[in-house]
């Protein structure tokens, strides 16, 4: 399994976000350039971010995109969620999953133990915390 290229955007962009001052607005330009991301494909991610309530987005002169101060400290697995959905290594650990195999399938439990480490370690790791790191 590996991210897509928005969801690793999206980290960029909220790791940078929560590094500004409380308040802090700054443009797609900017953001497009801190992320290192074509500014076409970020304007996707940050629709995204936006439509999920991680980040502000404002118009006119004194316009931009701002992360509220709620978001500071946002999980990684929030951030990817939003870009990508609810993040699942097989499909069967799919809520409401109907596979016939799954009471017998000798590759369930493995498959829902990654998934259970891998959700735990990206809803603990926060992007105020990655930011703080940058800084430091």
């Amino acid at each position: 399994m590996q991210l897509t290229r928005a969801a690793d955007y999206a980290v960029r962009v909220m790791v940078h976000l929560a590094g500004l001052p409380p308040g802090a607005r700054t443009s797609r330009n900017d953001l497009a350039a801190a992320a290192d991301c074509p500014e076409q494909f970020l304007s996707k991610v940050l629709q995204s971010l936006t439509r999920a309530g991680l980040v502000e987005s404002h118009r006119g002169n004194t316009g931009g995109f701002e992360l509220p101060d709620r978001h500071r400290e946002a999980s990684l697995l929030e951030v990817i969620e939003a870009i990508e959905g609810p993040v699942r290594l097989n499909v069967c650990l799919t809520p409401g999953c109907t596979c016939s195999r799954q009471a017998w399938c000798p590759t369930h439990a493995p498959w829902a133990e990654a998934q259970a480490a891998m959700t735990e370690v990206l809803r603990h790791a926060t992007i105020g915390a990655m930011a703080r790191r940058t800084v430091a």
